[in-house]
């Protein structure tokens, strides 16, 4: 008994084709995972100026923002606004709850070689990459930065 739609019988080459086309998609992969041979590689960029930053939860909601060389206070986050700054933390932090890594451990916002922003939590190797989320996203990552740098 073959397959049907809609009472037709479906075409039984266009169902060898699929199999045809997704074993060898799987055997490509496999091949490139195995021996590189088409596979892509991205080389990361090395960072050419890094802030230590540590992240306060203040009693009226705010985030304290201060870079950890220094003790300076760059920036506070107050309720309602940066959404996307205080979404990152929340979950960076959550990551360092369960992990059972304290607050008090410095983030490291990086510029790198090829002017990408990455946010880096050193306790556990997670890598952020900003610019993923957008150029508004970015943007409140890149006015942090350049907050930081300007008090060094």
């Amino acid at each position: 008994m073959g397959a049907y739609i809609n009472d037709q019988p479906f075409p039984k080459g266009a169902l060898i084709g699929a199999g045809v086309l997704i074993a060898a998609s799987l055997s490509f992969a496999l091949l490139a995972r195995t021996t590189d041979i088409g596979a892509t590689r991205l080389t990361p960029s090395a960072p050419v100026a890094t802030l230590s930053l540590v992240f306060n939860d203040l009693a009226d909601g705010s985030i304290g923002i201060i870079d950890a060389t220094n003790q300076r206070t760059i920036d506070i986050l107050t309720p309602g606004k940066n959404g996307f700054v205080r979404v990152v933390l929340r979950g960076l932090a959550q990551d360092r709850a369960v992990n059972g890594v304290g607050a008090d451990l410095p983030f490291k916002l990086s510029r790198l070689e090829d002017g990408r922003l990455v946010l880096v939590d050193p306790t556990s190797g997670r890598i952020v990459t900003l610019e993923a989320f957008g150029s508004n996203n970015y943007a409140a990552f890149e006015d942090l930065f350049n907050k930081g740098r300007q008090q060094q």
